[in-house]
């Protein structure tokens, strides 16, 4: 019934033209849905640009989580409450179309605003103190991909990707993407979102988030999570899919010392601040996850960068990054066709 309801809004959706700032984004466009929200119960829309229809690109956008009483509290603004759409705004980095050195020219794109504090996989509603948080990423990504599949019927060419929060949506919707489009070549870049965290931090996120909907349970590896999301993990996530899609490519790109995700590692141990013991357990523990995905993922590729930036993707760095005299915009050229060698730039 809920597939069916979004089909029918989905059907008068392409909304009123949104002009961005700075004159890159003239054709972007908004759709807004009754009834999707955000975390603090404002309407939550989505942004789709038309360009050639057999190449699209489904971007899942970042912005922080929240898990329990104390991270949920506005006053500590871990995490987006309302859409924002600053990227399209800025247009750098793959947003920015009137760039030739951009590997998206041309393309179609659907934006995926995340400001729902579960990495676009939740469908629940939390009640605190101060108030109530509507975890219903899930709910607004399914909304936004039906629209993709509707609009976008015949593409050929699919690219997944989302920095931070967005790069563990753009990981757990890409196999329902794939499945869809299963005669289209789909390649996902996670961006700057490896899942280092503790088997403690995600039995309470997942409890909160109820991820369950989200989980592709059509492929064996993952259908048990399905029930019991808790023991789910980043890594694992990246193994399946890699393993049921063996003719699409999957790939992450991250800083070596990402100053982000190594906050929030140590958010999820417990810490208020990162320590040097922490930064040094998630880089271990980072490189042991990439490689690990390698070792059993012929179709899987690494691009790591030194320092400590997050996100790469809606950066201006995204065309000047160049790592052992590889350009990351060449790489990621060849991602869109093949699965290109790693590329890594240790601590």
């Amino acid at each position: 019934m809920q597939k069916r309801l979004f089909g029918v809004a989905l059907a008068a959706a392409f909304g009123t033209m949104v002009y961005a700032q700075g004159g890159y984004f003239s054709g972007w466009r908004e759709i807004n849905i009754p009834g999707l929200v955000c975390s603090d119960g404002s309407p939550w829309k989505f942004y789709a640009t038309r360009g050639d229809s057999r190449k699209v690109i489904v971007d899942f956008q970042g912005g922080g989580a929240c898990w329990n009483e104390g991270s949920c509290d506005p006053k500590n603004n871990l995490y987006t409450r309302t859409v924002n759409k600053a990227d399209l705004d800025y247009a750098q980095g793959i947003y920015n179309k009137s760039s030739s050195a951009n590997p998206f020219k041309g393309w179609s794109h659907v934006f995926v605003p995340y400001c729902t504090a579960d990495l676009h996989w939740g469908n629940a509603e939390q009640k605190y103190s101060y108030g109530t948080i509507q975890h219903k990423g899930a709910v607004n990504a399914q909304a936004a991909l039906e629209y993709t599949y509707k609009n976008f019927p015949f593409a050929q060419n699919v690219f997944v990707t989302g920095c931070s929060a967005g790069s563990y949506g753009a990981a757990m919707w890409a196999s329902h993407i794939m499945k869809h489009y299963n005669k289209a070549r789909v390649a996902l870049l996670g961006d700057s979102g490896l899942g280092i965290t503790s088997a403690g931090f995600a039995n309470l996120a997942f409890n909160s988030w109820k991820p369950g909907e989200s989980i592709p349970d059509f492929i064996p590896e993952l259908a048990a999570f399905k029930t019991n999301p808790g023991q789910l993990r980043v890594d694992a996530v990246y193994k399946a899919m890699a393993k049921a899609f063996p003719n699409n490519s999957f790939a992450q790109f991250t800083a070596n010392t990402d100053n982000v995700q190594i906050f929030f590692h140590a958010l999820a141990l417990g810490l208020a601040q990162p320590t040097q013991a922490s930064a040094t357990q998630w880089v271990q523990e980072a490189f042991g996850s990439i490689l690990g995905i390698k070792a059993v993922s012929p179709n899987y590729a690494n691009y790591v960068a030194p320092g400590g930036a997050h996100c790469i993707i809606g950066s201006p760095n995204f065309y000047t990054t160049r790592v052992n005299n590889k350009p990351l915009t060449e790489w990621v050229n060849e991602l869109i066709t093949k699965t290109p060698a790693d590329v890594i730039a240790r601590p």
